[in-house]
């Protein structure tokens, strides 16, 4: 999944990550009132494995917010890649796919590439990820 994600076949991720969340983690993991928490630690423990090829950067300033998680590469000719975590609001009747669209335009709006691009990073990947109890969707922006 990891290697997926840094060689930038972002589809593939898209496809190992949300079948990870559905079969590897349990309804019980998942209950109070910030499951983005659980998701958010989840990842940032994945990509620790990435620290010999990436700096993983987690709820840094950059643009106009704090993005969730970034992975700049060492390498500039690898992708950059900013995620974002939405839950899903059923009191508001989101669905995983407006909230990971919310988590996009996030991304876009608060303009958190700044950080990434001013280390001369030219193509970044931008990961809306939204979760739903132990159901996620991922959009590739």
């Amino acid at each position: 999944m990891l290697t997926c994600l840094t060689h930038g076949d972002a589809a593939e991720f898209k496809r190992m990550f949300e079948l990870f969340s559905y079969e590897a983690l349990s309804s019980f993991d998942i209950t109070g009132r910030e499951p983005e928490r659980l998701y958010h630690a989840l990842t940032i423990g994945m990509f620790v494995a990435l620290q010999g090829s990436h700096e993983v950067r987690s709820n840094r300033e950059s643009g106009l917010g704090r993005y969730d998680v970034s992975l700049i590469p060492k390498d500039l000719s690898k992708p950059g890649i900013i995620l974002e975590f939405k839950k899903v609001d059923v009191k508001k009747k989101e669905t995983l796919e407006t909230a990971s669209q919310k988590a996009l335009n996030q991304i876009e709006e608060r303009d958190y590439e700044t950080e990434l691009r001013a280390r001369g990073l030219k193509n970044i990947i931008k990961l809306g990820i939204a979760f739903k109890g132990k159901e996620s969707l991922v959009l590739i922006g």
